[in-house]
């Protein structure tokens, strides 16, 4: 078994790990304060709220899961072409992709919301949110989950852009 390839894993493992915790753990925080709610609140048997949430962090998760197989392939070549530390260029681009994923995750699920505002004008989402209103919450969640689906290859496909890529050496015969 080659060691350092088994080091290498175990700490993407690790750093996945990490970051998935620290970005689940902002983006609770994120709906808490736009929610305008105490963490008392969801104590309260709001399933509606608790559905809600659930679809916004499981689709964050879904989004940020593409990106793990183009950050593997990354190091893949970086492995080979590596000009710093092998880690120091994993922690880099692990870190980088996984922070636009969820900058652009935030931005779909934003959109996805408005989109849902926009279609029942006269609902105000949030304040059937918070009375516990599950028709609301199943349908943004839906709303939100299936808008995920629909544009993760997309997502995955802009963020190999910022990933390093093998250099392609067109040859064609001519001397």
């Amino acid at each position: 078994m080659n060691t350092e390839l088994f080091y290498l894993a175990l700490s993407q493992m690790v750093l996945s790990i990490v970051l998935a915790i620290i970005i689940f753990f902002i983006s609770y925080k994120v709906l808490i304060k736009i929610f305008k709610l105490k963490e008392e609140n969801l104590n309260d048997s709001n399933l509606a709220l608790s559905i809600f949430f659930s679809g916004i962090i499981f689709s964050t998760g879904y989004l940020l899961s593409g990106i793990i197989p183009s950050i593997i392939s990354a190091i893949e070549m970086l492995k080979i072409h590596a000009k710093e530390s092998l880690f120091v260029e994993v922690l880099k681009y692990s870190s980088l992709s996984l922070f636009i994923g969820f900058l652009l995750a935030t931005l779909i699920h934003f959109s996805s919301f408005m989109l849902a505002k926009s279609l029942t004008k006269h609902v105000d989402e949030v304040g059937e949110l918070k009375k516990n209103n599950l028709a609301v919450a199943i349908l943004l969640t839906t709303i939100i989950i299936s808008i995920t689906i629909i544009s993760r290859d997309s997502l995955v496909f802009l963020i190999e852009l910022f990933l390093p890529q093998p250099v392609i050496t067109e040859y064609t015969g001519i001397m």
